[in-house]
């Protein structure tokens, strides 16, 4: 996350030892903002930023593994899993894309999909 990421301390130092040596040096990737924590027995992941825009549930919450999408559009923005490593290995793959990541949200809240078959 922005402001000390520990992520951030393992891609800095090269980029701070050129600038510092006085040579070019490409800053470092702009990365998709990510949180990973075990909260009371759940793996619980955050990708991207969830800042306004709308919300789409994959699962249910009352019953199992679960994730929130958010959206900008037809743009995932953000997502917040819960007990759902392959949606987290998914969504890092379209988040760190070139371009943002186009989903059809029906595809998206459908859990017994792999969210990359949600991919325009």
């Amino acid at each position: 996350m922005p402001g000390g990421h520990w992520d951030g301390a393992l891609r800095g130092p090269e980029h701070l030892a050129a600038a510092l040596l006085g040579e070019p040096a490409d800053p470092p990737a702009d990365d998709v903002p990510y949180v990973f924590s075990t909260q009371l027995g759940h793996e619980l992941a955050l990708l991207g930023l969830p800042e306004g825009g709308d919300v789409v549930l994959r699962g249910d919450p009352r019953t199992g593994p679960w994730a929130a999408l958010w959206f900008r559009g037809d743009v995932l923005a953000a997502i917040l899993t819960v007990d759902r490593p392959r949606d987290v290995g998914a969504a890092r793959r379209l988040l760190a894309g070139a371009a943002p990541p186009v989903l059809d949200r029906a595809v998206a809240a459908d859990a017994g999909r792999p969210l990359r078959d949600a991919a325009r």
